[in-house]
C-alpha cells in the first residue's frame, strides 16, 4: 500500500521548466473508534500501512470490552453455518440481507479459526475441548466464550498486545465532521477535551464508533456509545438505514443506576428461568423457545410484567458452577449488594444493541468513496429487525477483515491543504443529556405509538442546529458537538420508528401490532438521506 505523491514545482528561471518531485509513502488509514472491530482492522493493515486510532475517550470504552457474550461461529462437528444462518434470519424477521447474513456465517467459521489458531485463549474442557455454549433463538451450542463471561475483555486485550508499538492510539478526542472534498472523504476533524480542534488527512477513513444505545435511559452500553460516527457520516452525505431496529437486552441488573450490568443471555442458556416475585415462570406458553425465546419477545414480556406492578427475577437454581461459569456477573452481583445465592437476580430490560446505522456494502464501502463504516456503526442488514445473540463480535471481525483484504488492493490520494475556514459564533440551545435519554426511553423506546413519536419530533424540532452540514463551521465547545450527535441520531431514529407503521421485530408499534402479511420474508429496508425518507 505504498503511495507515490508527486508536486509540480514552477522556477521562476528564464527557461520557465518544471520540476517534478515524486514522493513514496505508506498510506495512512484513520479509523475512528477503538473497539474490536478497528482492533481487528488495523491487525490486518499495520504492516502495509500507517494505521491511526482515534477514540472519544480512553480504549478502555467501548461496548466491545463489556461483551459478555461470547463469538457465535458453526465451528462443531454437529453444527453447520446454514443452521447459524437460518436462526439468524430467523431472529431477525427475514428482514435481513441473505447475501449478508451467508457471508457472516460462511467466513465467520473461518475468522475464528484463524483467531483460535492464533491463540486467543477461549474457554475449554479438562479433555481441551471447546467449551460451546447456547444462548436466545440458537438452535445449537455454537458460542465461544473466554473467561466466563468476559469475551470482549479477553479479545480486546489480545488485539491490544498484538498491536503494542505498531499503530498510533489518540485519545480523548471527538470526532466533529468528515473531511470531504471532491466528493471525496480526505480526513476527520475532531475536537478535544481542551475544545481544540485537529484536523487528520486520510487516504482511508473508517468509521467505527459503535452503535447508539447509550441514548437510552437504561442501557448496557458504555455511556460513550452514542452514535457519533453515525451522526457525522450522515451529515456528510452517508445513507443511513434501519435506524428503527433498536433491540432491548431482557436481562439488565435491575438497580436505579442509569447505567446497568449485563446479565448475559447465557445464563439462561445454561437453564435459567424468568420468574415472578411468586415463583411463576413468566414465559410459559408465550414462545416455543421459552425463556430463550428471541430478545425483542423477552424484553416485551418483562416489561408487560414490570407495568402492571409485577418484579421480575432470573431464577439461577438450576445453573451448576454459577460462580466460576460467570465470574463478572459475580461480581456485579456484589459489588450491588445482590445475594445471588438466594437463587434469585433482579432483572429489567435495557437498550442494548443498534441494528440500523450507515449503509454500507459487504466490503465496508458507503456511498462516499474512501468513507468506510463497520462494526455497530455499520449497516450491512446482516442482522436484520432484531440481532441474533453473539453474532455482534462475530460481525466486528468479519467486516473488518473482508474492509482489510479491499484496501490492501486500493490506491491513496494526493493531498491538497486542507484549508482552514472561519467559525462562525452561535448561541446553541440544548437540553441536558438525561432529559433526552428519558424523552427517547418513553416515546421510542420497547413500546412505540404515533403520538409519543409525534411529540419526541415536535421538541426536537426545537433544536434547528442538529439539520447543519458542518458542525466544524461553527464555533462550538466539545459538549456541545456532542449533544448535537445526540439530538441528530435521536430524530433520525425517531422519524424511522414512526414511518415504519408495523411491528417487526426489534421495532414495536402498540399501534400497529402485527406484521404486514405482504412484508413477511421480504427484504424491506428505510433508507434516510439528507433529502428524505426512502423505501
Amino acid at each position: 500500500m505504498l503511495v507515490i505523491s508527486f508536486i509540480i514545482c514552477k522556477d521562476n528561471c528564464k527557461d520557465n521548466c518544471k520540476v517534478w518531485c515524486f514522493i513514496l509513502r505508506r498510506q495512512q488509514i484513520v479509523i475512528v473508534g477503538s473497539g474490536l472491530s478497528a482492533y481487528v482492522l488495523a491487525s490486518k493493515l499495520w504492516q502495509s500501512a500507517d494505521i491511526i486510532i482515534i477514540t472519544k475517550y480512553s480504549t478502555e470504552h467501548s461496548n466491545s470490552i463489556r461483551a459478555q457474550g461470547g463469538i457465535a461461529a458453526a465451528i462443531s462437528a454437529k453444527d453447520q453455518w446454514q443452521l447459524h444462518g437460518e436462526d439468524t434470519l430467523k431472529a431477525g424477521v427475514f428482514h435481513n440481507h441473505q447475501v449478508a447474513v451467508e457471508t457472516l456465517v460462511k467466513e465467520g467459521q473461518q475468522v475464528v479459526k484463524s483467531l483460535l489458531q492464533q491463540g486467543f485463549q477461549a474457554d475449554r474442557n479438562q479433555q481441551g475441548e471447546l467449551e460451546l455454549g447456547r444462548e436466545g433463538a440458537h438452535s445449537q451450542r455454537r458460542i465461544i466464550h473466554a473467561g466466563g463471561d468476559q469475551t470482549g475483555k479477553y479479545l480486546i486485550n489480545f488485539y491490544q498486545e498484538l498491536l503494542q508499538g505498531k499503530i498510533t492510539i489518540i485519545e480523548g478526542q471527538l470526532a466533529v465532521d468528515c473531511v470531504v472534498d471532491d466528493g471525496e472523504c480526505k480526513g476527520i476533524i475532531t475536537i478535544d477535551q481542551q475544545n481544540q480542534i485537529h484536523t487528520y488527512t486520510a487516504d482511508h477513513t473508517v468509521l467505527a464508533t459503535g452503535g447508539f444505545g447509550a441514548l437510552y435511559d437504561t442501557t448496557s452500553n458504555d455511556l460513550s456509545t452514542t452514535g457519533d460516527g453515525i451522526a457525522i457520516a450522515y451529515r456528510a452525505g452517508a445513507i443511513v438505514s434501519d435506524m428503527e431496529f433498536v433491540q432491548f437486552h431482557p436481562t439488565m441488573l435491575a438497580t436505579q443506576a442509569q447505567h446497568n450490568d449485563l446479565i448475559s443471555e447465557a445464563v439462561r442458556g445454561e437453564g435459567a428461568i424468568l420468574v415472578d416475585q411468586d415463583k411463576r415462570e413468566i414465559m410459559k406458553g408465550i414462545h416455543p423457545l421459552e425463556n430463550l425465546a428471541p430478545r425483542d419477545i423477552v424484553s416485551r414480556v418483562i416489561m408487560t410484567e414490570i407495568t402492571k406492578g409485577n418484579k421480575v427475577f432470573l431464577d439461577i437454581n438450576n445453573v451448576k458452577k454459577f460462580p466460576i461459569k460467570f465470574p463478572f456477573i459475580n461480581s456485579v452481583c456484589e459489588k450491588n449488594n445482590i445475594d445471588w445465592q438466594q437463587g434469585v437476580i433482579p432483572v429489567k430490560p435495557g437498550a442494548h444493541f443498534t441494528m440500523g446505522g450507515v449503509e454500507t456494502d459487504l466490503l465496508g464501502r458507503t456511498n462516499i468513496p474512501r468513507l468506510y463504516a463497520i462494526g455497530e456503526t455499520a449497516c450491512t442488514h446482516v442482522h436484520g429487525a432484531n440481532r441474533l445473540a453473539s453474532n455482534s463480535l462475530l460481525e466486528g471481525m468479519v467486516f473488518a477483515t473482508r474492509l482489510a483484504d479491499y484496501l490492501q488492493t486500493q490506491s491513496g490520494l494526493f493531498f491538497n491543504k486542507i484549508s482552514d475556514s472561519q467559525s462562525v459564533q452561535i448561541t446553541s440551545q440544548h437540553p441536558d443529556i438525561n432529559q433526552l435519554r428519558k424523552r427517547m426511553t418513553n416515546h421510542a423506546g420497547i413500546n412505540r405509538n404515533e403520538t409519543g413519536l409525534k411529540k419526541m419530533l415536535e421538541w426536537l424540532d426545537k433544536f434547528t442546529i442538529i439539520q447543519e452540514n458542518n458542525l466544524s463551521s461553527y464555533t462550538l465547545s466539545r459538549e456541545q458537538v456532542q449533544i448535537q450527535h445526540h439530538l441528530l441520531i435521536a430524530q433520525l431514529v425517531t422519524e424511522a420508528a414512526r414511518k415504519r407503521t408495523e411491528s417487526r421485530g426489534a421495532h414495536y408499534r402498540v399501534d400497529f401490532p402485527y406484521e404486514r402479511e405482504q412484508w413477511k420474508n421480504k427484504n424491506i429496508t428505510f433508507q434516510l438521506t439528507k433529502q428524505g425518507v426512502s423505501v
